[in-house]
């Protein structure tokens, strides 16, 4: 039964939020309409009310506990011209910095709170959580500790990956992506020839096949055959890292990283390889040392003993946000993102908006 917005705002703890962009797009498309998504992921708090943008016109921004802009539409965007001391202004992205910079200087001071992939954000909307051996979730996060001694694998673990037999894989389908991943795995793959190597690129940037509604056939390939998997970003930003990483880490691959984060946020040391960071003749030889090593290569996958890792659920995040509107504490405080433009897109900042105000 849908329930209008009027008949909610009678009710005096229920948070009003609109959506003032798309909710078409993530992670907007996860917010439903009304208290729906709260009610179905029997989130601690229910008490919100998502109103879609399309109806904003007709309603006073003014009467909303908050007010959500998604990053991907943000430019070039009228905003709202009523805005009260208590509303709370969110950002939300999913969508790297990169490809979705923010140039416009009125966005500086303009939010209260973010709501994005970046570790720092006020609350994240994340593509992968990290567990203990608990099920307790222990990151990823700006200062991540981890143990100075990683247990060794059990001989089970072993006899897995003593069966895989080739190098590596790529499941790709953006073939001109902005950090150039690409062209970083042709020049790789020239590298890898003087050992005999080769990487297996999968989908319309490669020679291989395998579709994504067939993802756990594919996961299958990486977890019996490849030493390697390439978990490589379409773009450079701060903290931007997919579930592509999940790939490798729950198949029994290397992760082959390439992007623009501070991995050291998400893998303990000495589970990856960052192709970035090492460069195409380094990494293809660490890539063909690792091969003739078992030993070197069981190591890799030590972290197994400490951690999980599962990609974060829409569920968490969609949370997340109601509670944030039911803290008092929070609520009352007088917050904003004064540098906003600075922090959001990062060191490309001038690259992305050709000039820094």
């Amino acid at each position: 039964m849908t329930t209008s917005f009027k008949s909610h705002r009678m009710k005096t703890n229920v948070k009003n939020i609109l959506q003032w962009t798309s909710g078409d797009l993530a992670p907007f498309n996860f917010m439903g309409e009304g208290n729906s998504a709260f009610i179905k992921n029997q989130c601690k708090y229910t008490n919100c009310f998502v109103i879609d943008h399309k109806t904003h016109l007709s309603m006073d921004p003014g009467d909303f506990d908050a007010i959500a802009f998604n990053g991907r539409d943000l430019n070039n965007l009228q905003i709202p011209k009523v805005r009260t001391i208590e509303q709370k202004y969110i950002f939300g992205a999913m969508e790297s910095a990169d490809n979705y910079p923010i140039c416009n200087p009125i966005f500086d001071g303009f939010f209260n709170w973010t709501w994005t992939y970046r570790l720092d954000s006020d609350f994240r909307f994340g593509y992968i959580t990290i567990y203990d051996m608990n099920g307790t979730v222990v990151g990823p996060a700006v200062n991540m500790k981890w143990p100075e001694v990683l247990e060794p694998v059990s001989d089970e673990l072993k006899d897995t990956l003593s069966k895989k037999k080739k190098a590596g894989a790529w499941f790709v389908s953006n073939c001109n992506s902005k950090s150039k991943r690409e062209i970083f795995m042709n020049f790789l793959q020239n590298e890898l020839k003087q050992y005999n190597l080769s990487v297996d690129v999968y989908g319309s940037c490669g020679n291989f096949n395998c579709p994504r509604k067939m993802y756990r056939a594919c996961a299958k390939l990486v977890k019996e055959d490849y030493y390697f998997y390439f978990s490589l970003e379409n773009s450079f930003s701060e903290d931007y890292v997919t579930e592509k990483l999940l790939t490798a880490l729950n198949n029994y691959a290397i992760p082959v990283v390439f992007g623009a984060a501070d991995y050291t946020r998400f893998l303990p040391p000495g589970s990856y390889l960052d192709g970035k960071q090492l460069g195409v003749p380094e990494l293809a030889q660490k890539m063909y040392e690792i091969i003739n090593n078992k030993t070197l290569f069981y190591d890799y996958f030590r972290w197994r003993n400490h951690y999980v890792y599962k990609e974060t659920s829409s569920k968490e995040d969609i949370c997340k946000l109601c509670e944030m509107l039911n803290n008092e504490e929070k609520v009352s405080e007088v917050s904003e993102w004064p540098d906003f433009r600075r922090w959001w897109n990062g060191e490309r900042y001038r690259d992305n908006c050709y000039r820094v105000k």
